[in-house]
């Protein structure tokens, strides 16, 4: 008979709004609610690389708030946080207890606006709405809406476009949630710096800024690592005609498709040392490929994490020919986790730390995703991303060929 639970529990949208916005520079977090709700959202943000620095309070709430629906805590905190800190926006995060009651924070707001001068905004599910990737795709929704509001004199910007030094593009979906996010970065950076000579001009949410919007809407190209930032790259397009791709920046093949199609957006050709150094790489790939047969070993390969990343990693492999016999998405069930991991035996598992500190010690375990626990992720240059990653994924793999009866 199983406990309730054995994992920790799936964040719910709340978090997701929490850790997306304290990943912008420039934001300013007011969460209505007592303070012990925000201990939660605090005691992954070391974990996670997020310094809020004096832009995350709480109002906390007592009888009063609760009872008789008193939102004067809230008030003078969005008060004196515009006074004090000249806050271009500030965001108002609504706990459970706040949702729970039925807090108008829409209509508090609503009179606030005038009394401040930053623009004020709200989140006001208290976690119920969904989980982790909605609140993530609330805030990017957000961002969007926010540029939308923002009138960009047309010469300041073609004057931004002129003092470019090469083309440069806005790298969105870069969320705290992602393991080994600085790395993936860097090698993204890496990979079209020496292949077609462009740089990144933002990147949304993580070392982001709001103040960097008018940067956005004049790079040539936005990449999209995932789903939930979409939102504000289709803005970027519909607005200032900046096109986006939608990548999965994983293998070498995955790699070189995506540099191919900026290469055509931007007609410039690609580097010949790029391209022979992945030529080099695709077939040593390809030796593999030739002599799995002879291998004469069952080999059993199972991931779980975000949509992205499992269709990052089954990209991957499908360049050495093999295919992941299950995938599961972070996000699933418990009871459908818990019976999958059960069942692995023998196998190449890619998960984050809940699900390898439970799977079988006959499997070899790797940890690509969150969450990732007793574990601080501190080196730059280990991506799971793009070529070098690929190099560390084909790596792991034959460790595991290396060990396996």
């Amino acid at each position: 008979m199983h406990a309730l639970t054995r994992l920790l529990p799936h964040p719910g949208d709340r978090m997701g709004c929490l850790w997306n916005l304290l990943a912008l520079k420039d934001s300013y977090v007011i969460e209505y609610g007592p303070a012990g709700t925000t201990h939660f959202g605090i005691g992954p943000m070391g974990a996670l690389d997020l310094e809020p620095r004096g832009r995350y309070f709480v109002t906390h709430m007592d009888e009063s708030d609760v009872v008789m629906g008193d939102s004067s805590r809230l008030e003078r905190a969005v008060i004196e946080i515009d006074r004090d800190h000249s806050a271009e926006h500030i965001f108002i995060v609504g706990s459970s207890i706040a949702a729970t009651i039925g807090t108008d924070l829409e209509g508090i707001v609503f009179y606030l606006q005038d009394q401040v001068d930053a623009k004020l905004h709200i989140f006001d599910s208290g976690g119920f709405k969904g989980d982790l990737y909605r609140g993530m795709k609330d805030v990017y929704e957000t961002l969007a809406k926010i540029l939308e509001d923002e009138e960009f004199d047309s010469a300041e910007l073609a004057e931004v476009k002129a003092k470019k030094a090469r083309p440069n593009y806005n790298l969105l979906g870069a969320s705290p949630d992602h393991y080994r996010l600085t790395s993936d970065v860097n090698e993204i950076s890496r990979i079209l710096t020496e292949a077609l000579d462009v740089e990144i001009a933002t990147t949304y949410v993580v070392d982001g800024c709001i103040a960097d919007f008018k940067k956005a809407a004049t790079a040539d190209f936005s990449l999209v690592l995932r789903d939930e930032a979409l939102p504000l790259a289709e803005a970027l397009e519909k607005l200032y005609a900046v096109p986006y791709f939608l990548v999965d920046f994983y293998g070498y093949e995955g790699t070189k498709s995506i540099v191919e199609a900026i290469s055509a957006l931007l007609q410039r050709e690609i580097a010949e040392d790029f391209s022979q150094d992945l030529t080099k790489r695709q077939k040593e790939l390809a030796l593999f490929q030739m002599s799995r047969r002879r291998l004469g070993k069952n080999l059993h390969l199972f991931s779980v994490g975000n949509r992205e990343l499992n269709r990052g990693l089954n990209l991957a492999f499908g360049e050495l020919g093999l295919e992941f016999e299950e995938q599961i998405e972070y996000a699933a069930d418990e009871q459908e986790k818990l019976r999958a991991v059960e069942a692995w035996q023998h196998g190449l598992i890619f998960a984050d730390s809940e699900i390898l500190r439970l799977a079988a010690s006959n499997n070899a375990k790797v940890l690509t995703s969150f969450p990732w626990l007793q574990h601080m992720p501190v080196a730059t240059h280990l991506p799971i991303m793009g070529v070098r990653g690929m190099d560390w994924l084909y790596e792991k793999l034959l460790d595991y060929l290396q060990n396996l009866d």
